[in-house]
């Protein structure tokens, strides 16, 4: 069964990335509607969460479109290509915020990233001004379908590095960092429900500490940063550089660290609150 899974998207992938990208998005829309329907549990505690947000934000969070754009993330990915991006997409994207990474992409920093937008898309962008880029990809059960993923990834020009138990993954980042590279991490929502207490968007989340301990071990900045879609331009933003303040009490830091990450990505998500396709629980009330 993973086999076929793999060879399902493989063929997929090789049949969509040779067909005009805008007429695959109109796929979105029927396709996110389905899966809120057949999702109507997950749906309906989006709809919960839009009750805290809406009070919050100035753009309308709406579950459905919700839906629609995590669609619309999927029929990206099985579309690029680093050929189809630098042919299509490169020239038109918009960069907010270049100069805050000038001063700093010569050394190593941490690019920590929300569920938002397409982050895949950032890749080719990031390495056309000069980014060296490593990620960390989650470990999924279907070994294939993990290995096209990191093919992908690193022909789109960002190394990869698979995390999980046992991998000794902070270790190869430290010195991935040492050497000049620059980490990109997925970092509001942990994938095993454990990490560190944070406010965020007014409610109580477990934040994965990992992009702020990075910081504050290598004493390198991270940059908040979203690849997200403004007014029908891919545009990439990178939030302004902050250094995670060492204190006597490490746990402190992390704290600080994490209260300072999670306001920058509040602010980022409220740009386009839609396209934060993070459907999975986000606060612990969510569980």
């Amino acid at each position: 069964m993973k086999k076929l899974q793999y060879i399902f998207i493989k063929n997929l992938h090789n049949i969509m990335k040779r067909i005009n990208l805008n007429f695959l998005l109109l796929l979105s829309y029927p396709i996110g509607l389905i899966y809120s329907l057949i999702s109507l549990r997950n749906t309906s505690k989006l709809f919960k969460r839009s009750r805290v947000l809406n009070k919050i934000l100035n753009k309308k969070y709406n579950p459905i479109l919700v839906k629609i754009n995590y669609a619309k993330y999927w029929i990206e990915v099985l579309w690029l290509t680093k050929t189809n991006f630098n042919k299509k997409i490169l020239d038109n994207v918009n960069i907010v915020n270049e100069d805050y990474i000038k001063k700093i992409k010569k050394n190593g920093a941490i690019f920590a990233l929300p569920h938002i937008g397409n982050w895949e898309m950032a890749i080719p962008v990031g390495n056309h001004i000069n980014l060296d880029l490593l990620a960390v990809a989650e470990p999924l059960n279907n070994q294939y379908v993990l290995s096209w993923f990191k093919e992908l990834r690193q022909d789109l020009g960002c190394e990869i590095i698979i995390g999980g138990k046992g991998q000794n993954t902070f270790d190869k980042i430290i010195q991935k960092l040492e050497d000049g590279k620059h980490v990109c991490l997925l970092s509001e929502r942990s994938i095993n429900r454990t990490g560190v207490g944070t406010e965020f968007f007014s409610n109580l989340s477990a934040f994965p500490k990992g992009p702020v301990a990075l910081a504050l071990k290598t004493q390198l900045p991270i940059v908040p940063t979203a690849f997200l879609k403004i007014d029908g331009k891919y545009t990439l933003i990178f939030e302004k550089p902050f250094y995670v303040p060492l204190f006597e009490n490490e746990s402190t830091s992390i704290q600080q660290g994490l209260k300072t990450l999670a306001k920058a990505f509040e602010k980022l998500i409220s740009l386009e609150p839609n396209q934060w396709h993070t459907i999975q629980p986000i606060w612990s009330n969510e569980y």
